[in-house]
């Protein structure tokens, strides 16, 4: 064997070039003949531009290279020929690609795009059958071949033939048998000459190829290939099906199909997806989309899950509107309300569901955000039955209280696995920990910009930095489709769609009473309250010890306190807090909310007194019957209402198990005296309010006077529509029969318990939005008294007046009773109401809202809030609204600002980009043709004021929707700052520095050495923070697509 590889290449009839050593390779072979021939023809299978590089210099010795080959095509047809020659071009190009791996500024092209264009390079195809020929036929030149010995006898040409195609691996990796022919030259050329003369001159085929690749192109072109690779890789590319299949695509906006198509993407990845879309922006319309394409093209069974209020005058009319067909036949599709999950006559029929759905939409899905919640763990387990199931999930507030209510929405489709996004593009390898990670974010944030504050109680309050932590983090930028009323309007304008219309939304009205005047002494007698000495513990404590609701609290719990359940003892504080902060809100909302619940309260605790009082207590109760004989005679003849729960106005803020008590308690485990004692504490107190309420009439009532007052007295509301919301239904009962007494006509009261036809109602007070006429309704109501089961996604904008007569603990709250009728305005619906209405017409164009507020009191409310809650409520006296402290007017301009900016969405730093990546889709409205035209990978340079640096764009590796890796993923932007040598991720900051115009000129001072260096170490940082935690499988790389210097 050693023998045959010392002789092989030299036997003496035969001379083989085969690659398998450097000395013996193709390569070395064509390069010594470069030094000796005048020209040389190639025949060959395939070229790549390689093949020439490698010859590095030594080809332009040759006066002329002559290069014929063919490909693929059997066809003697102009199309087949039109298809090899794309091929040809396809391969040359991918060549060239490939080539700027090791030859980033392709140098030694420049010189082969000037010998094609002088023709001392020409290529030909052979089209007429496959050509596959390989041969080197090359001659000396004649000073040359002038000094060879004639005795050597040395031919005047010769060639290599056999088996290397003229591609950089045929010259040198391939394994390949080429054999020198010495004789019968004359026959090979004529051969080659023959089909040379049968090819086709392809000169300029590959000149433009090529030449598209060594074009000096300038930086805007740069910028707008990133650009479109950034976004165009986000984007979903529509079907025929969405153009001529569907009924609701066309009636969307461009900014509405945009989130339709992410959440298909982001669901076919992971399994679930959030719209979390501003309030108005038309979710619904995106969520009638979702489920057309589900079910008529897809094929999938649907669950919708919605809030009992929009199931009718919502989904139901808008289905039946445009979405008929779905309705009949047999169309797998169920809808529910949210309380359906909880109740016990729906538990098979769930069970049934968890089995079919292959696809779960959510309407109002921050509803799902409480683990604890009844409603949540139904809707867990549901999720979790059967096949995998995708989630979309639409909510405008997708973050209520902390950051890990989305944490808790994503575990529904992740079913709290916690590594399930530990593969790239995100790389996190726990769940949980994430969202620890933003929590501390956000902490360190709120530290470094406000000196005074240690942590946040409340993320409402710092609303600049919650946004700054949520529109930053990776993970949500990957789950969450989020645009802002400013995009919209600017988006749908940009596209020459129809205009989004809103009306303008008047600073807010303070209506202000006092409480004092209302309550008289008893409003000191509950602020005092709130603050009681406990000679017990010898400690001030909060209002009421409720000892059956925190029967494991020290002194009543007699064993082993380490033994108890950490949920047990946490559900129990939680109760306890709730049961405070209701007593709280509902003093500030009406006496008749306060009295139901002390009323309540009062039943509660006298129930426990009597059960569980020893011989010795008794007496004690007995003297406390006779000394609030009066109370209990009142209470008895009262009629205990249902309480206002989570399923009247589905909201997780109170759970279920509110109100609760420990049963079966055992004598051995606690001291029923002190709780006996505890008890008549708190029920004498409760006594003392009811006492003072059993002397209130509705006259005393302040804040009701000032209500009556701005409905009959005030001009904004003088034959306007008027929405007033409460948080309490026994408030609302209240406020309709006091206002019935003063004659207000075409006056509704609703709330989650309420007789009357819900969507009736609805139908009745906004004709025009609920698709229907005054007309059609045998009375249209004026004024609609509502508990904030009509909240959410309900189309009321019929009316522009509001009025919120509780102080708004809960701005999330505030925006989604504003969102009513501050919602987008129908151009058509617009015109028939004011047909109707002509007086309306300019009144259309604003809305008007009034928050009831009690100025001298707000304070002493706000502080026990914080002693109740521990949250700091921020609201100010002048507006009514969360912000500073308002203590200038120009605090209050800025507090206004800041809250209307809040409420319209501040167009987001991606939602800016967004704008900037339409402009040039309206500038270059063929750029899919534009970019076709520039090459795969491409670089230029530019001048600017900003950071100096360079900028790369990369295409990533991720999996796809069927969980394979492929190798074109997501594309990502980084920037190297020469400054601080980091790289910098963040689009928005490297757009500003990249962002360019047609005028600016090309600038490029960096080395091919300087570059590499630096792409070595953004490689090595992707490796680092994509790769490798991303679990990326080897074979699959980074490609970069473009670069630009910035100096």
């Amino acid at each position: 064997m050693d023998k045959m590889e010392t002789d092989k290449n030299s036997t003496k009839d035969l001379f083989i070039v085969d690659n398998t050593k450097s000395e013996w390779s193709v390569s070395r072979y064509i390069k010594e003949w470069c030094d000796v021939s005048s020209n040389m023809d190639i025949a060959t299978g395939y070229f790549e531009i390689g093949a020439l590089l490698d010859l590095e210099e030594k080809w332009r010795k040759l006066e002329n290279i002559r290069i014929l080959f063919g490909g693929e095509v059997s066809r003697r047809t102009k199309k087949s020929f039109s298809e090899g020659l794309q091929e040809i071009a396809k391969r040359i190009d991918i060549s060239v690609e490939d080539e700027k791996d090791k030859n980033e500024f392709l140098q030694g092209v420049p010189a082969i795009v000037q010998a094609i264009k002088e023709k001392k390079i020409e290529f030909r195809f052979y089209k007429k059958t496959k050509f596959h020929a390989k041969a080197y036929i090359t001659y000396f030149r004649d000073d040359i071949y002038h000094n060879i010995p004639s005795v050597a006898n040395v031919p005047k040409g010769m060639a290599l033939v056999g088996s290397s195609n003229f591609t950089y691996a045929g010259l040198n990796q391939n394994v390949e048998l080429n054999v020198q022919v010495n004789n019968n030259l004359t026959e090979l050329q004529d051969w080659f000459d023959y089909h040379w003369d049968q090819a086709e001159e392809i000169n300029d085929d590959v000149l433009e190829v090529i030449e598209r690749h060594v074009k000096e192109y300038s930086p805007h072109e740069v910028y707008i290939k990133s650009m479109y690779e950034y976004f165009n890789n986000r984007s979903k590319t529509i079907t025929e099906w969405e153009k001529t299949g569907s009924n609701i695509y066309g009636k969307l906006e461009q900014y509405q199909k945009d989130g339709y198509n992410s959440l298909m993407e982001i669901t076919n990845k992971y399994g679930g997806a959030f719209l979390c879309d501003g309030v108005g922006l038309g979710k619904t319309f995106v969520g009638l989309m979702l489920l057309e394409r589900l079910l008529m093209k897809e094929n999938k069974r649907v669950l919708l899950l919605v809030p009992a209020s929009a199931r009718k005058p919502v989904w139901e009319a808008k289905i039946k509107q445009f979405l008929p067909h779905i309705l009949d036949g047999f169309i797998p599709f169920r809808i529910i309300n949210h309380s359906d999950l909880s109740l016990p006559r729906n538990q098979e029929m769930l069970q049934q569901m968890a089995k079919q759905a292959d696809c779960i939409i959510i309407d109002e899905a921050h509803h799902f955000r409480n683990r604890h919640s009844k409603r949540y763990r139904k809707l867990f387990d549901l999720v979790g039955m059967g096949q995998n199931k995708k989630l979309f999930m639409l909510t405008a507030t997708p973050i209520n209280n902390s950051f890990l209510d989305l944490q808790h929405m994503i575990e529904l489709f992740t079913q709290r696995k916690d590594n399930f996004f530990k593969d790239a593009p995100l790389g996190i390898h726990s769940l949980m920990g994430h969202f620890r990670k933003m929590e501390n974010s956000l902490n360190q944030l709120i530290l470094k910009r406000h000196e005074n504050t240690n942590t946040y109680n409340d993320i409402n309050d710092f609303n600049e930095e919650k946004d700054d932590i949520f529109k930053h983090d990776k993970l949500v930028n990957e789950l969450v489709v989020q645009r802002s009323r400013a995009y919209a309007k600017k988006s749908s304008k940009q596209y020459g769609g129809t205009e989004v219309l809103f009306p303008e939304r008047m600073p807010p009205i303070v209506a202000n009473y006092s409480l004092q005047k209302s309550y008289g002494k008893l409003i000191d007698l509950f602020i005092n309250s709130f603050d009681r000495y406990n000679e017990k513990t010898n400690k001030h404590e909060p209002i009421f010890a409720l000892p059956i609701y925190s029967p494991y609290d020290p002194p009543y719990y007699l064993g082993d306190p380490n033994e108890i359940e950490p949920m047990k003892k946490g559900r129990q504080a939680q109760i306890v807090q709730l049961i405070r902060m209701l007593l709280l809100k509902r003093f500030e909302s009406s006496p008749a909310a306060f009295e139901e619940t002390c009323i309540r309260l009062f039943r509660r605790l006298y129930k426990f007194v009597l059960e569980y009082s020893s011989e010795t207590k008794k007496r004690t109760v007995k003297k406390f019957e006779q000394r609030r004989n009066n109370v209990l005679s009142y209470i008895l003849n009262s009629k205990e209402e249902e309480f206002e729960t989570e399923i009247e106005f589905e909201d997780d803020e109170f759970p279920d198990y509110l109100w609760d008590t420990e049963e079966n308690m055992s004598l051995n485990e606690f001291d029923f005296d002190i709780m006996v004692d505890d008890s008549l504490s708190d029920l004498e107190l409760l006594a003392s309010f009811l006492e003072e309420l059993m002397k209130f009439t509705a006259n005393q009532d302040d804040k009701l006077t000032t209500l009556k007052k701005i409905l009959t007295t005030d001009k904004l509301l003088d034959n306007k529509k008027v929405l007033i919301f409460t948080e309490f239904r026994s408030t609302a009962k209240y406020l309709y029969e006091e206002l019935n007494k003063i004659g207000i006509n075409n006056i509704v009261q609703l709330d989650g318990n309420s007789k009357v036809d819900r969507e009736e109602v609805i139908t009745s007070f906004a004709p025009f939005y609920n698709d229907s006429t005054p007309q059609e309704q045998n009375k249209e109501i004026q004024v609609l008294i509502s508990t904030d089961v009509l909240a959410e996604g309900l189309n009321l904008q019929d009316a522009s007046r509001l009025i919120n007569y509780d102080l708004h603990w809960n701005p999330v709250r505030l925006m989604q009773r504003i969102g009513r009728i501050d919602r987008r305005m129908d151009p058509e619906i617009e015109k028939e109401l004011i047909d109707t209405y002509p007086s309306l017409k300019d009144d259309r164009k604003s809305i008007y809202y009034w928050n009831f507020l009690p100025p001298k009191e707000l304070n002493e409310l706000l502080t026990l809030y914080k002693n109740v809650t521990k949250k700091t409520l921020r609201i100010s006296k002048a507006f009514g609204i969360e912000g500073k402290k308002l203590l200038t007017p120009n605090d209050d301009y800025e507090a206004l600002k800041e809250f209307n900016q809040q409420y319209e969405g501040q167009e987001s730093r991606e939602e800016q980009l967004r704008l900037e990546y339409e402009k040039l889709l309206k500038e270059y409205n063929n750029i899919d043709q534009v970019i076709s035209n520039l090459p795969k990978r491409m670089f230029s340079g530019k001048s600017t004021t900003f950071a100096k640096g360079v900028f790369f764009c990369y295409r990533l590796p991720t999996r796809d929707s069927n969980g394979n890796w492929v190798q074109e993923g997501i594309t990502k932007w980084y920037l190297f700052d020469f400054h601080t040598s980091e790289v910098i991720e963040d689009p928005y900051e490297i757009w500003s520095n990249i962002k360019s115009d047609k005028e600016d000129k090309r600038v490029l001072t960096i080395t091919e050495e300087e570059f590499n260096n630096i792409k070595e170490r953004i490689n090595k940082y992707i490796q680092k923070y994509y790769l490798k935690p991303g679990q990326v499988p080897l074979q699959y790389k980074q490609k970069l697509l473009t670069w630009l210097e910035i100096v």
